[in-house]
Protein backbone atom coordinates (compact mmCIF):
# COMPACT_ATOMS: atom_id res chain seq x y z
CA UNK A 1 0.00 0.00 0.00
CA UNK A 2 2.98 2.56 0.62
CA UNK A 3 4.00 1.91 -2.80
CA UNK A 4 1.04 2.14 -4.31
CA UNK A 5 0.68 5.99 -2.37
CA UNK A 6 4.00 7.15 -3.50
CA UNK A 7 2.73 6.44 -7.25
CA UNK A 8 -0.05 7.91 -6.54
CA UNK A 9 1.26 11.20 -5.18
CA UNK A 10 4.34 11.44 -7.99
CA UNK A 11 1.79 10.87 -10.55
CA UNK A 12 -0.67 13.29 -9.15
CA UNK A 13 1.97 16.03 -8.70
CA UNK A 14 4.40 15.26 -11.38
CA UNK A 15 7.27 15.81 -8.61
CA UNK A 16 8.97 13.25 -6.88
CA UNK A 17 10.27 15.86 -4.22
CA UNK A 18 6.81 16.95 -3.98
CA UNK A 19 5.06 14.01 -3.43
CA UNK A 20 8.00 12.95 -0.90
CA UNK A 21 7.25 15.99 0.92
CA UNK A 22 3.28 15.23 1.22
CA UNK A 23 3.98 11.71 2.16
CA UNK A 24 6.50 12.21 4.61
CA UNK A 25 9.32 10.55 3.24
CA UNK A 26 12.81 11.12 1.47
CA UNK A 27 12.92 12.00 -1.75
CA UNK A 28 15.57 8.75 -2.03
CA UNK A 29 12.86 6.46 -0.08
CA UNK A 30 10.48 7.50 -2.71
CA UNK A 31 12.56 6.82 -5.61
CA UNK A 32 13.56 3.32 -4.21
CA UNK A 33 9.74 2.70 -3.62
CA UNK A 34 8.77 3.56 -7.20
CA UNK A 35 11.29 1.69 -8.48
CA UNK A 36 10.36 -1.95 -6.27
CA UNK A 37 7.31 -0.84 -7.97
CA UNK A 38 8.28 -0.86 -11.56
CA UNK A 39 10.10 -3.77 -11.22
CA UNK A 40 7.17 -6.03 -9.20
CA UNK A 41 4.59 -5.05 -12.37
CA UNK A 42 7.75 -5.40 -14.90
CA UNK A 43 6.60 -2.25 -16.27
CA UNK A 44 8.33 1.46 -16.45
CA UNK A 45 5.69 3.85 -14.56
CA UNK A 46 7.41 6.97 -15.32
CA UNK A 47 9.31 8.83 -17.44
CA UNK A 48 12.11 11.02 -15.62
CA UNK A 49 12.82 14.26 -16.61
CA UNK A 50 14.43 17.47 -16.01
CA UNK A 51 12.01 19.28 -14.65
CA UNK A 52 9.81 16.13 -13.07
CA UNK A 53 8.19 13.28 -14.07
CA UNK A 54 5.74 12.32 -16.55
CA UNK A 55 3.48 9.03 -16.91
CA UNK A 56 4.01 6.21 -19.21
CA UNK A 57 1.26 4.43 -20.68
CA UNK A 58 1.80 1.47 -18.60
CA UNK A 59 1.89 4.23 -15.29
CA UNK A 60 -1.85 6.40 -16.89
CA UNK A 61 -3.39 3.10 -17.05
CA UNK A 62 -2.47 2.52 -13.31
CA UNK A 63 -3.17 6.03 -11.90
CA UNK A 64 -6.58 5.24 -13.48
CA UNK A 65 -7.48 1.91 -11.74
CA UNK A 66 -5.87 2.71 -8.81
CA UNK A 67 -6.57 6.70 -7.87
CA UNK A 68 -10.50 6.63 -7.03
CA UNK A 69 -9.89 3.50 -4.64
CA UNK A 70 -7.53 4.85 -2.78
CA UNK A 71 -9.72 8.27 -2.78
CA UNK A 72 -12.19 5.88 -1.43
CA UNK A 73 -10.62 4.00 1.41
CA UNK A 74 -8.89 7.60 2.52
CA UNK A 75 -12.14 9.06 3.23
CA UNK A 76 -13.76 5.10 4.61
CA UNK A 77 -10.80 5.71 7.14
CA UNK A 78 -11.07 9.68 8.22
CA UNK A 79 -14.18 8.46 9.23
CA UNK A 80 -13.08 6.20 12.20
CA UNK A 81 -9.38 7.96 13.09
CA UNK A 82 -12.07 10.79 13.70
CA UNK A 83 -15.67 9.98 14.61
CA UNK A 84 -15.93 13.51 16.72
CA UNK A 85 -14.68 15.25 12.93
CA UNK A 86 -16.26 19.35 12.89
CA UNK A 87 -16.49 18.38 8.90
CA UNK A 88 -20.07 16.94 8.01
CA UNK A 89 -20.36 15.19 4.73
CA UNK A 90 -23.86 15.62 3.50
CA UNK A 91 -24.98 13.76 0.34
CA UNK A 92 -28.61 14.94 -1.03
CA UNK A 93 -30.93 14.74 -3.98
CA UNK A 94 -30.22 17.51 -6.13
CA UNK A 95 -33.68 18.76 -6.50
CA UNK A 96 -34.29 19.31 -2.55
CA UNK A 97 -30.93 20.28 -2.25
CA UNK A 98 -31.37 23.28 -5.36
CA UNK A 99 -34.80 23.70 -4.34
CA UNK A 100 -34.60 24.30 -0.39
CA UNK A 101 -31.46 22.57 1.62
CA UNK A 102 -28.96 24.98 0.23
CA UNK A 103 -31.12 28.33 1.53
CA UNK A 104 -31.55 26.41 4.66
CA UNK A 105 -27.65 26.07 5.57
CA UNK A 106 -26.85 29.19 6.59
CA UNK A 107 -28.92 29.44 9.60
CA UNK A 108 -27.15 26.12 10.18
CA UNK A 109 -23.61 27.64 10.03
CA UNK A 110 -24.82 30.76 11.81
CA UNK A 111 -25.74 27.99 15.00
CA UNK A 112 -22.67 25.87 14.12
CA UNK A 113 -20.18 27.85 13.20
CA UNK A 114 -17.43 25.32 14.12
CA UNK A 115 -19.04 22.76 11.54
CA UNK A 116 -17.80 22.74 8.07
CA UNK A 117 -20.51 21.49 5.71
CA UNK A 118 -19.35 19.29 2.97
CA UNK A 119 -21.98 18.55 0.13
CA UNK A 120 -22.69 16.66 -2.19
CA UNK A 121 -25.50 15.80 -5.05
CA UNK A 122 -26.92 13.20 -6.62
CA UNK A 123 -29.95 13.21 -9.21
CA UNK A 124 -30.48 9.24 -7.92
CA UNK A 125 -29.59 7.11 -5.21
CA UNK A 126 -27.09 4.86 -7.09
CA UNK A 127 -25.11 7.97 -8.45
CA UNK A 128 -23.74 8.30 -4.71
CA UNK A 129 -19.87 6.95 -6.69
CA UNK A 130 -18.63 5.34 -3.61
CA UNK A 131 -19.24 8.69 -1.58
CA UNK A 132 -18.89 8.53 1.74
CA UNK A 133 -21.57 10.59 3.33
CA UNK A 134 -22.18 10.90 6.99
CA UNK A 135 -25.78 12.18 6.13
CA UNK A 136 -27.81 11.15 3.03
CA UNK A 137 -31.21 12.67 2.20
CA UNK A 138 -33.16 10.76 -0.79
CA UNK A 139 -36.66 10.43 -2.06
CA UNK A 140 -37.88 7.20 -1.90
CA UNK A 141 -41.61 5.21 -1.10
CA UNK A 142 -43.75 6.37 1.79
CA UNK A 143 -43.03 3.03 3.26
CA UNK A 144 -40.16 4.18 5.51
CA UNK A 145 -36.65 2.04 4.49
CA UNK A 146 -34.10 0.64 7.26
CA UNK A 147 -32.39 2.96 9.18
CA UNK A 148 -33.99 6.69 8.01
CA UNK A 149 -35.65 9.13 9.21
CA UNK A 150 -39.02 11.05 7.59
CA UNK A 151 -37.76 14.35 6.99
CA UNK A 152 -41.30 15.25 4.87
CA UNK A 153 -44.12 13.26 3.30
CA UNK A 154 -44.52 14.54 -0.39
CA UNK A 155 -47.01 12.75 -2.46
CA UNK A 156 -46.15 13.36 -6.31
CA UNK A 157 -48.52 15.97 -8.00
CA UNK A 158 -49.04 17.36 -11.04
CA UNK A 159 -47.99 20.83 -11.77
CA UNK A 160 -48.30 23.69 -14.70
CA UNK A 161 -48.52 27.46 -15.02
CA UNK A 162 -51.79 29.35 -14.04
CA UNK A 163 -52.01 29.70 -18.06
CA UNK A 164 -51.59 26.13 -19.15
CA UNK A 165 -53.84 24.97 -16.54
CA UNK A 166 -56.88 27.42 -17.56
CA UNK A 167 -56.93 25.29 -20.82
CA UNK A 168 -58.70 22.49 -19.81
CA UNK A 169 -58.18 20.06 -22.48
CA UNK A 170 -61.60 18.47 -23.78
CA UNK A 171 -61.86 14.81 -25.37
CA UNK A 172 -59.75 14.04 -28.02
CA UNK A 173 -57.45 16.95 -26.98
CA UNK A 174 -53.95 16.72 -26.56
CA UNK A 175 -51.92 17.60 -22.70
CA UNK A 176 -48.41 18.94 -23.51
CA UNK A 177 -46.30 17.49 -20.48
CA UNK A 178 -42.62 17.53 -19.20
CA UNK A 179 -40.76 14.34 -18.62
CA UNK A 180 -38.03 13.48 -16.33
CA UNK A 181 -35.50 10.56 -16.71
CA UNK A 182 -35.82 8.30 -14.11
CA UNK A 183 -39.30 8.52 -12.91
CA UNK A 184 -40.74 6.97 -16.37
CA UNK A 185 -43.02 4.66 -14.32
CA UNK A 186 -44.88 7.72 -12.86
CA UNK A 187 -45.61 9.64 -16.36
CA UNK A 188 -46.29 6.32 -17.45
CA UNK A 189 -49.15 5.76 -14.92
CA UNK A 190 -50.23 9.42 -15.53
CA UNK A 191 -50.06 9.04 -19.03
CA UNK A 192 -52.70 5.99 -18.74
CA UNK A 193 -54.73 8.49 -16.55
CA UNK A 194 -55.19 10.62 -18.93
CA UNK A 195 -55.96 8.43 -21.71
CA UNK A 196 -58.59 6.60 -19.61
CA UNK A 197 -60.25 10.19 -19.83
CA UNK A 198 -59.70 9.99 -23.95
CA UNK A 199 -56.70 13.10 -23.09
CA UNK A 200 -53.31 12.07 -25.15
CA UNK A 201 -50.59 12.84 -22.96
CA UNK A 202 -48.12 14.96 -25.54
CA UNK A 203 -44.28 14.66 -24.79
CA UNK A 204 -43.05 18.99 -25.20
CA UNK A 205 -39.76 17.96 -23.20
CA UNK A 206 -37.72 15.79 -21.30
CA UNK A 207 -35.07 16.74 -18.65
CA UNK A 208 -32.71 14.55 -16.33
CA UNK A 209 -33.79 16.62 -12.57
CA UNK A 210 -36.69 17.82 -11.08
CA UNK A 211 -36.01 20.96 -10.41
CA UNK A 212 -35.87 21.78 -14.25
CA UNK A 213 -38.92 20.74 -14.95
CA UNK A 214 -40.18 22.80 -12.02
CA UNK A 215 -39.06 25.60 -13.72
CA UNK A 216 -39.99 24.70 -17.58
CA UNK A 217 -43.56 24.10 -16.22
CA UNK A 218 -43.46 27.43 -14.66
CA UNK A 219 -42.61 29.18 -17.28
CA UNK A 220 -45.67 27.75 -19.42
CA UNK A 221 -44.09 24.92 -21.68
CA UNK A 222 -46.55 22.20 -19.47
CA UNK A 223 -47.11 19.54 -17.06
CA UNK A 224 -44.85 17.76 -14.89
CA UNK A 225 -44.81 15.49 -11.94
CA UNK A 226 -43.06 16.38 -9.01
CA UNK A 227 -42.93 16.24 -4.63
CA UNK A 228 -45.16 18.77 -3.54
CA UNK A 229 -42.81 19.71 -0.82
CA UNK A 230 -40.85 21.48 -3.86
CA UNK A 231 -43.93 23.15 -5.36
CA UNK A 232 -45.52 24.80 -1.93
CA UNK A 233 -44.09 28.15 -2.09
CA UNK A 234 -44.87 28.47 -5.72
CA UNK A 235 -48.00 26.96 -5.59
CA UNK A 236 -48.80 29.67 -2.60
CA UNK A 237 -47.61 32.70 -4.84
CA UNK A 238 -50.12 31.61 -7.67
CA UNK A 239 -46.82 30.78 -10.29
CA UNK A 240 -47.77 26.85 -10.22
CA UNK A 241 -51.29 25.09 -10.18
CA UNK A 242 -51.30 21.70 -8.49
CA UNK A 243 -53.82 18.99 -8.83
CA UNK A 244 -53.55 15.61 -6.81
CA UNK A 245 -52.70 12.53 -7.74
CA UNK A 246 -54.85 9.23 -6.62
CA UNK A 247 -52.94 6.00 -5.79
CA UNK A 248 -50.22 4.21 -3.88
CA UNK A 249 -47.65 5.12 -6.89
CA UNK A 250 -47.52 8.47 -5.88
CA UNK A 251 -46.81 8.49 -2.53
CA UNK A 252 -43.46 9.70 -2.14
CA UNK A 253 -41.33 10.77 0.89
CA UNK A 254 -37.80 12.19 1.61
CA UNK A 255 -35.64 10.40 4.04
CA UNK A 256 -32.91 10.95 6.11
CA UNK A 257 -29.91 8.47 7.01
CA UNK A 258 -27.42 9.01 9.35
CA UNK A 259 -24.14 6.62 8.70
CA UNK A 260 -23.39 3.85 11.45
CA UNK A 261 -20.00 6.23 13.47
CA UNK A 262 -22.16 9.72 13.70
CA UNK A 263 -20.49 12.62 14.57
CA UNK A 264 -22.14 14.84 16.91
CA UNK A 265 -22.24 17.78 13.87
CA UNK A 266 -24.19 14.83 11.81
CA UNK A 267 -26.72 14.37 15.06
CA UNK A 268 -27.06 18.55 15.20
CA UNK A 269 -27.60 18.84 12.00
CA UNK A 270 -30.36 15.92 11.59
CA UNK A 271 -32.20 16.87 14.17
CA UNK A 272 -32.23 20.73 13.19
CA UNK A 273 -32.94 20.39 9.16
CA UNK A 274 -36.21 17.89 10.31
CA UNK A 275 -37.39 20.88 12.46
CA UNK A 276 -36.74 22.59 9.41
CA UNK A 277 -38.70 20.75 7.14
CA UNK A 278 -41.43 20.74 9.66
CA UNK A 279 -42.03 24.17 9.46
CA UNK A 280 -41.58 24.23 5.72
CA UNK A 281 -44.24 21.81 5.65
CA UNK A 282 -46.84 23.95 7.68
Amino acid sequence: MTWLHGFEATARLGSMTLAATEIGVTQATLSQQIKALEARLGRQLFVREPRGVSLTASGTRLYSDIAPSLDQIGSVLSRYHSPQTKRLRILCNTSLATGWLTSKLPEFHRQHPEVVLELRTALWRPDRYGYEADIEIFLGAASPPARTKLLAHCPIVAVAAPSQAAVQPASDKELPIIRISGLENLFMSWSADQKANNIRAIDHAETDSVHSAISLAEAGLGWTLCPSFLVREAVKEGRLVEHTLAGPQYDRAYWLQINDAPSAAAHSFSSWVRNEAHKSSK
